[in-house]
């Protein structure tokens, strides 16, 4: 009994209308999901075959469905008729899918616009490239700004145009023919500004597939953006008039209003989207890693901003919604948790997809369920399909030359996409479906003074008559009540009540008409009728009469429609079915002609043609891939469970490479050096932002690093990669911040300025530590020539510019560690807690892949580790030095040492201080020592080449101590330094008592021979130094005897001190080497480091 009665009680909870508006977002989005996925290969933009779609789903429900020929939501039942199960339920099926369309056809643009507009202007505004919008601004604004005015009135005076020839008495037009007051110029106005809102999203999509300049598709982007904000500006300012919800005074008055309007509306609209974005950003910089909270906050701000804008200041919502989206792309990025970022751009290209699928299907289903085109309806169609053009054409024509010296400029084939490529989409659809939804009706406002008394329910109407209708209708009326009939008078006076008064006290405080009356009395109104009977209205010819038994309400007519007690709000259903026609065929034109035709635009005027770098990069490219898959293809051939398969049909899968011939003249013309300094600079961003997703780059460090390197970028590796200007900027601490350094209420904004300046010391210095090991695979895979000479003249050029690049971020780095060494440690603290954690963190997730830890303990575990992240981030900098005896404990090879063995070198330490420019140690020297630095930085260099600048906690010499070799390089002191000596012969006697000791220091300058001489080796010179560094430390350092031999096969051999020979070697090979041999025989007390390949 439960089970047969459950789903009807479920599915009887009221009204149809909640189920019928579920179910088409249900087919709505299976429909969406299926276009998308089965209709790929059709040569059609996706958002066309959705109108198509809803064309037709619309179409079989206004000739079949049940709910097709009503005007609303039917909520009759139709399965009566069927018997048996399988006939009650396609009967169901039937008349649910009826009412599901049906109540898509009556869906209010109003909600379209509530909903789903702030979707698709935020995601908009949130996808673009903040860098290449700020340089394209101009070029956008020219053509959204007063673009937007011009395309709007030479639009609106073509259709007055068509409207003047097309709308003589009976012709296709008359229904905007309107005599009296301005209302045709008004309307053919606000018809300009909807149809040029642009939607470029399928000319942009298939500029990114066919590889055209990103500049050319942010600027039609971010030109749409500010175009459709500017629209809708206008298309708010023209509705009120022309649906007479505001008073048209005068032609000046409104073109003042407007102006003024124009203004204020977009300009308070950017000022809410861009306030409320900081209060956004607020919270989510103080959020750590959760999704649901940042994607919660960022979709509340975007709808916020618009019901706001809207809603209580009356302002443009979308602007604001621009200006959010910008903010969010900018400021934002770098406050969303790295780890978010991703998962939000997609969570909006979700929603994005859903309001795109339900726009364009709603609109189908609209035109086919509820408008009736005339074949001339068609022919209006076509010119002003050709009259768009012709507008953006002169528009392009007059904003050029300011558009041409604008940011990146703007060549004549560039321009020729943006005139074609300027489709119209879901914005312009969903202001169509608002001005569809303007059905006719009257709105009035009962003055408090004039609310009467003694009025009933159910015996009192609302009338509208003239004078002499007046006076007939009451003595008519009183015929009636005389006469005694049957049915009472008021029933008499209900059946031509206009509007139903709500009653509170026996006083009227509301008259409201409804849906049913407002058809019934105004469904079938012509333009010119509605402007007569405004006229009326506003000049008191017709008054709203209350009858009933009370007596004392009054309606009073005036002149302003917000202020008079009625007015006749809305446009006729014949211009509105026309509106949403025309704009609709509009949209449906220009994706299926200019979407489909852009893509050979394109490449007719060559945009899409490779450089020949590109070209030759592309080639060598598609070549080591194709080379790969072979040499990966004959490894397989030796797999157990794979050698049996059929290599002949593999083979057919293999990639094919793809060449470009090179002819001499574009040989002649190429700049690798530039392409090459270009990819090294690419590379470079993404190490910073790879640093910030670790947590250790600042959201200001990376901002403003990003920024400077996109300005650097734009001059496309043409100069030097050490012509940066911006580093001192950047890295550099200013002096009014250093002012600031001892002041107490200040002292927060100096400690900021610091981390945000070593911060980018660091990422530039790492960054360039990173691309130096691209350098010979970048070349070679751009050398066009074959010339050796010309390849190491290439990449020694780029190597020496890589090197001054670090040698000068260290300097910074070392001016920081001098000036404010208290600030520097506690900033290097907090880097290093997060790199422990980072570690702690990718260790448990390792351990969930690999099945050592369940899914809920890995959860817990994460979630401990990252409230302790957050917790650095949060916590102030620790302004203390650390001891010199501190430092010198914390060395690695004094890890697990007893305390005694600890102690015992401290005693045989001795501080030394070295002024800047005092030399510590002497290449050719004998090694009397080693130190450990505690303050300061010094230089290492070998002849007159600085390799490289060591500073606190650095050891320096340890192979003196160990094997008594000469001073390798020169170590001058590049600061004022402090360090703790110790002397060779100390510390040999204290490693003769400890063999553990001896084994540390052997390990630890075994690891950074290693790390030299393998860093510049395949695979090693692409790795990071900390995963080499990590590699390296499972290895270990052997002392063969001597003419003892060892293994090598398999292994990595790093000679450290000795020397090793082979069989068949001319000559052996002496420390520091890597040993590529199968087998050694080492003597001279040699030293080897060894690790499992």
């Amino acid at each position: 009994m439960i089970n047969s009665l459950a789903p009807q009680f479920l599915a009887s909870g009221g009204g149809h209308d909640y189920l019928y508006g579920l179910f088409f977002l249900i087919m709505a989005l299976v429909i969406g999901a299926a276009t998308r996925n089965f209709l790929q290969k059709v040569p059609l933009p996706f958002t066309v075959l959705l109108l198509l779609i809803g064309l037709a789903m619309g179409a079989l429900n206004r000739l079949y469905g049940p709910h097709g020929g009503h005007s609303g939501h039917g909520d009759s039942d139709h399965s009566g008729h069927a018997s048996g199960f399988f006939a009650e339920l396609w009967a169901k099926i039937i008349d649910t899918t009826s009412g599901a369309i049906t109540w898509g056809g009556n869906l209010d643009g109003h909600l379209i616009l509530y909903v789903f507009l702030p979707i698709l202007i935020f995601e908009a505004g949130f996808a673009l490239d903040v860098h290449t919008f700020k340089k394209s601004f101009l070029n956008a604004f020219y053509l959204a700004g007063p673009g937007i005015v011009t395309a709007t009135v030479m639009t609106g005076l073509s259709f007055y145009g068509l409207v003047v020839f097309f709308g003589e008495e009976g012709g296709a037009l008359a229904e905007w023919n309107v005599e009296a007051g301005a209302f045709v110029m008004l309307a053919s106005m606000l018809f300009g500004a909807v149809v040029s809102a642009t939607d470029p999203v399928a000319v942009v999509a298939l500029l990114k597939e066919l590889g055209a300049s990103k500049k050319l598709g942010t600027l039609i982007e971010g030109e749409s953006l500010l175009n459709d904000g500017t629209a809708i500006v206008a298309f708010v300012l023209l509705f009120g008039v022309v649906t007479g919800a505001e008073a048209f005074v005068s032609t000046g008055d409104f073109l003042g209003t407007a102006a003024l309007g124009f203004g204020q509306i977009g300009a308070a609209g950017g000022l809410i989207g861009v306030l409320l974005g900081l209060i956004a950003i607020l919270w989510v910089r103080k959020v750590f890693n959760d999704p649901m909270i940042e994607i919660t906050v960022v979709l509340v701000t975007s709808y916020a901003v618009f019901f706001i804008c809207e809603h209580f200041f009356h302002v443009s919502g979308v602007l604001g919604l621009v200006a959010l989206g910008i903010v969010m792309a900018g400021v934002g990025k770098t406050r969303i948790s790295p780890e978010v970022e991703h998962f939000m751009h997609e969570f909006w290209e979700l929603v994005a997809f859903v309001a795109n699928v339900i726009i364009f299907l709603v609109v189908g289903v609209v035109i086919a369920q509820n408008v009736n085109p005339s074949g001339m309806d068609f022919a209006i169609l076509g010119l002003v399909y050709l009259l768009i053009h012709l507008v953006r054409a002169t528009n392009m024509g007059i904003f050029y030359k300011f558009m041409k010296n604008a940011g990146y400029g703007l060549p004549p084939k560039d321009a020729l996409v943006v005139l074609w490529g300027a489709l119209r989409g879901a914005i312009g659809l969903a202001l169509a479906l608002v001005v569809y939804s303007a059905h006719l009706e009257y709105k009035f406002d009962v003055k408090k003074d004039d609310q009467g008394s003694n009025y009933k329910e159910g015996t009192t109407s609302v009338l509208l008559l003239d004078d002499a209708g007046q006076s007939r209708y009451q003595d008519a009326l009183k015929r009636a009540q005389l006469s005694g009939k049957s049915v009472p008078w008021y029933e008499i006076v209900a059946t031509q009540s206009i509007a139903t008064p709500t009653i509170s006290g026996g006083r009227i405080t509301g008259i409201t008409q409804t849906p049913e009356q407002a058809e019934r009395f105004l469904g079938k109104m012509t333009s010119q009728e509605v402007a007569v009977m405004r006229e009326d209205l506003l000049s008191g010819k017709r008054k709203v009469v209350v009858f009933g038994e009370g007596q004392g309400c009054l309606i009073h007519a005036g002149k302003d429609p917000k202020t008079a007690g009625i007015s006749l709000v809305g446009i006729s259903a014949v211009v509105r079915g026309q509106f949403l026609f025309l704009i609709s065929g509009i949209v449906l034109l220009t994706l299926l002609v200019n979407a489909t035709t852009v893509g050979a635009l394109v490449n007719a005027l060559g945009l899409t043609k490779l450089p020949a770098v590109k070209k030759l990069m592309f080639s060598n490219a598609s070549g080591n891939v194709a080379q790969g898959c072979e040499q990966e293809m004959d490894l397989l051939k030796d797999d157990r469970f794979l050698s049996g398969a059929n290599w002949g049909e593999v083979r057919n899968y293999l990639p094919e490479p793809v060449a470009y011939p090179l002819t001499s003249e574009e040989l002649s013309e190429m700049d690798t050096l530039s392409e090459i300094r270009r990819r090294l600079l690419e590379r470079e961003r993404s190490i910073y932002w790879s640093q910030f997703r670790a947590g250790l780059l600042s959201a200001r460090a990376v901002a403003q690093l990003d920024n400077n390197l996109s300005e650097f970028l734009d001059l496309q590796g043409k100069v030097p990669m050490t012509d940066r200007d911006y580093l001192e900027k950047v890295c550099g601490v200013s002096k009014l911040a250093d002012a600031f350094r001892d002041v107490p209420f200040l002292k927060n904004f100096f400690s900021d300025r610091i981390t945000v300046s070593y911060d980018s010391a660091k990422a530039f210095v790492v960054a360039q530590q990173d691309i130096a090991k691209m350098v010979d695979s970048l070349a070679k895979e751009l050398d066009e020539t074959g010339d050796p000479k010309k390849f190491q003249q290439n990449t020694r050029l780029l190597k020496d510019e890589i090197r001054q690049n670090r040698l000068k971020g260290l300097q910074f780095i070392r001016d920081m560690h001098e000036s404010y060494p208290e600030a520097t440690v506690g900033i290097e603290t907090k880097d290093a807690i997060r790199s422990v954690l980072n570690h702690e963190r990718n260790t448990i997730r390792k351990l969930k892949a690999e099945g050592m830890l369940e899914a809920d303990e890995a959860s817990r575990l994460i979630t401990a580790v990252e409230e302790r992240m957050k917790e650095v981030m949060d916590s102030p900098l620790e302004l203390r030095l650390p001891e010199p005896s501190e430092v010198l404990r914390e060395v690695n090879w004094l890890k697990g040492m007893p305390e005694e063995l600890i102690a015992k070198i401290i005693s045989v330490s001795m501080e030394r201080s070295y002024g800047s420019g005092d030399s510590i140690m002497k290449q050719g020297d004998e090694g009397d020592g080693m130190i450990v630095i505690t303050r300061g930085s010094v230089k290492v260099s070998i002849g007159d080449l600085v390799v490289d600048i060591m500073g606190r906690g650095s050891v320096i010499g340890e192979m003196a101590v160990l094997a008594g070799i000469k001073r390798t390089a020169n170590v001058t002191a590049d600061s004022a330094v402090t360090a703790l000596w110790l002397d060779t012969e100390s510390m040999q006697k204290i490693m003769a008592e400890s063999p553990e000791l001896s084994g540390s220091l052997w390990k630890t300058a075994a690891m950074r021979f290693a790390e030299n001489l393998l860093g510049s080796k395949a695979p090693y010179n692409q790795w990071d130094q900390m995963r080499l560094r990590r590699w390296l430390i499972e290895g270990d350092v052997l002392a063969p005897a001597d003419g003892e031999s060892l293994d090598l096969y398999g292994k990595v051999a790093v000679l450290v001190a000795g020397q090793a020979s082979s069989p068949g070697a001319k000559e052996p090979s002496l420390a520091p080497a890597v040993l590529d041999l199968a087998s050694a025989e080492f003597s001279e007390k040699a030293k080897v480091f060894i690790r499992e390949a």
